[in-house]
Formats: structure tokens, sequence, C-alpha cells
């Protein structure tokens, strides 16, 4: 049992710090882009923002699937999350100087080839760690009778983001310099990878294994809900990555615009707490569908926001947020650990990566970029809640599936 309680507190460490350093990152990077990629002028280059969330969530496919296949033969998944924070260290420093006052000072050519390089090898290190570490969870979960309790452990990470989004909207408030959203990202990835370092045994416990994998080119069930996923993923990408874009113009403030982003995942605290209870009384098909109604209502309030709106207005409808990412999250990662080989749980958590985050990424980045540059990105956030409705249809039709006893 102390060995067990031992587990569960690193994992709690672990997914705190973690996306204490991808929040830094990922929830004010549009913000940073926006103010990078400026003409002499100091005017946005949209097309260029685009190109960017529209490449690099591609680059995930070189990285995903082979690090799941590795982590699993090898039984190296906290290895290779250790490597790939010190490697994302380093490259995130690399990506806060494109924002330098040097940088600004060159033209806005040879500054965006500079970012997208440098983002290049961001996203390779970036894209495998928080699968990896999901899966890592759910093999420890499963390996002691309690998948359902998923969510009391990555909660810690919705109270890291939390931590995170507010700090870093003081942060920049008072010090309005944007490469300290790289510079404290680094930090804590650094951080993220000593820490896990020192977790891992002298020598891996198992010898290596072969992956089985024709259970995965036969599950339907599993094929049908990447498909899903992937729909999902690029509406939900396409809002997503412009929603900073969308709030930098209607908060009156940076400190706002960081409060927003660290509380609306007020709701998503509870829910992920009382995951077992959640998942035994609704299961995990249920939830998915409540969380595309929530997120789909969300959007469309988001489209009427405002330089004027009230901020109290602003604030409750983003909270939303927290109960249809907790929702979605938690109804995900139950349905693909219940489709998942026992020795191919990273490997599967992997491939769903690929298909929700990074080509739908890629594509939701380049749509939404387009729909921002020609209507705006209040448009964009109302096309996104329209679909994201729609897509429980296409749920209910083709992954309501009996997975519950697998």
């Amino acid at each position: 049992m102390t060995h067990v309680k031992t587990q569960s507190r690193q994992l709690k460490r672990i997914f705190f710090i973690s996306f204490v350093a991808l929040t830094f990152a990922s929830s004010f990077s549009s913000v940073f882009y926006k103010h990078v990629l400026v003409d002499a002028d100091g005017k946005t280059d949209d097309h260029l923002l685009g190109w960017i969330f529209f490449i690099m969530p591609l680059v995930g496919i070189a990285a995903n699937i082979p690090v799941g296949i590795i982590a699993d033969k090898l039984h190296a998944g906290r290895r290779i999350i250790a490597l790939f924070c010190f490697g994302l260290a380093f490259v995130s420093l690399l990506v806060g100087f494109a924002g330098s006052d040097w940088a600004m000072g060159i033209g806005l050519w040879p500054r965006f080839l500079y970012l997208f390089v440098a983002l290049l090898f961001y996203n390779f290190f970036f894209q495998p760690i928080v699968p990896t570490i999901d899966a890592q969870t759910m093999i420890f979960l499963n390996e002691h009778g309690r998948r359902e309790d998923y969510g009391s452990i990555r909660v810690y990470g919705t109270l890291g983001w939390t931590v995170a989004s507010i700090a870093m909207g003081a942060v920049l408030f008072f010090v309005f310099h944007l490469p300290l959203i790289f510079y404290l990202s680094a930090l804590m990835f650094a951080v993220l990878g000593v820490m896990t370092w020192r977790m891992i045994q002298a020598r891996p416990t198992q010898g290596a294994i072969e992956i089985p994998w024709a259970h995965l080119r036969g599950d339907r069930v599993f094929m049908w809900f990447l498909v899903f996923s992937f729909l999902n993923g690029v509406v939900y990408s396409a809002s997503f990555l412009f929603t900073g874009y969308l709030f930098d113009d209607v908060m009156q403030n940076p400190l706002e615009l960081g409060w927003v982003l660290g509380t609306w995942t007020l709701f998503e605290i509870p829910i992920l707490f009382f995951s077992r209870r959640l998942l035994t009384t609704f299961g995990h098909r249920n939830l998915i569908m409540i969380s595309l109604l929530i997120n789909g209502l969300r959007l469309v309030l988001f489209s009427f926001f405002t330089l004027e709106t009230p901020f109290v207005w602003k604030w409750m409808i983003a909270t939303l947020q927290g109960a249809a990412f907790g929702l979605s999250h938690l109804g995900t990662i139950d349905y693909v650990d219940r489709c998942s080989h026992p020795h191919m749980r990273n490997t599967y958590m992997n491939v769903i990566n690929v298909a929700r985050h990074t080509i739908a990424s890629s594509i939701g980045g380049k749509v939404g970029a387009l729909v921002v540059a020609s209507y705006g990105a209040s448009a964009l956030m109302q096309f996104c809640g329209i679909a994201s409705v729609l897509l429980m249809g296409f749920f209910a039709l083709f992954c309501w599936h009996d997975k519950e006893t697998t």
C-alpha cells in the first residue's frame, strides 16, 4: 500500500509540474505569435500564423507513434518523458528568443524562418509528453484495479494549469515581455525532467516485448473513434488556438486574460476528482456527448464577446471550458483504455493523440487562420460551436459501441 501511495504522489507531482510548463507556452502562444509575426507597420500576418498552426502539429506524427511503440516495447515511458523534457527546455529558450529585441529588429521573413525552425524542434519534443504521462498513469492504475481513479490524479494537472495561467497573466501585466512565456516554460520543463529522471529505476523491470499489432489492426471500434477524435480535434483545435487571439482583443489587459484562462478550469476540478462516480453513473460515452453540447454552447457565446462585454459575463461563460474539457478528457481516456491491449497502452494513447491533436491541430490551425483572416475570430468561434453540436450525431451513429466490459 505504501508503494501505491508513493507512485500516486509521484504521478500527481508530474501532472502538476507538466501542466505548469505546458500552460505557460500553450495558453499564451497565440498571443506571442500575434505580437512577433508583425510587419513594419505593426500588423500581424495572419497567414504566416496559420502556416505555423498548420505545419507544427504534423511534426508530432514523427514523434508520437514511434515514442509510444518504444515506450511499450522497452517499458521506457519515464525515460522518454525525462529526455524529451530536457530537450524541450532547451528548445523553449530558442523559441522565446524570437520575441527578443534583437529578433524584432530584423525583417518579418527572417524572424518567421527562425521561429519556424525552432518550433519544428519544439513540437517534436512537445507532442509525446502528455500522452506518455497518461499512459504511465493508466498502466499504474490498471495494475492495481483502479482504472476509474484516473481523474483523481489528473486533477493535479488542472491545478497546475490554473496556477500557471493566473501567474503568467500577472507577470505579463506587470512586465509585458512576451519571451518570458517560453523562458519560464523552459525552466519548468527542466524541473520536470530532473523530477522524472530521479524516479527511474536502474534498469527496466521487464525485458522487451512483442507488440500485438493484430489487436490494433482489428479494432474497428477504436478506428471509428479515431475518426471522431480527428473531427472533434479539428473543431476544438481551431477554436482553442485562437481563443487567446480573440481574448487579446476583447479583454481589457493581460491580467484579465490570465485570470480567465486560469479559472476557466473551475468545473474541471470536481469532474476529475469525482471521476469514478461519474464514469460509474453515466459511462464514458455519455460524458463525451454531454461535453460536445457544452462546448458548442460555450463557443457560440464566445462569438458575442466584445471589449464592452462585462468581464463577469465573459468569465462565467469561459468556465464552461472546464466542464466541457473535463468530461471529454475523462470519457476519452476511459474509452481508449478499454480499447487498448494491456501491452499497448502507450501506443494507443499516442495514436489517439495523433488523431485528435497532431493532425487535427494542423488542419484546425490552418482552417482557423483562414476564417479569422476573412471573417474574424468571433465568426470562427460561432462556426466551431455549431460543428461541436453536430458531432454529437456522428458519435451516436458510429462510436456508440459497447466497450464497457472489455
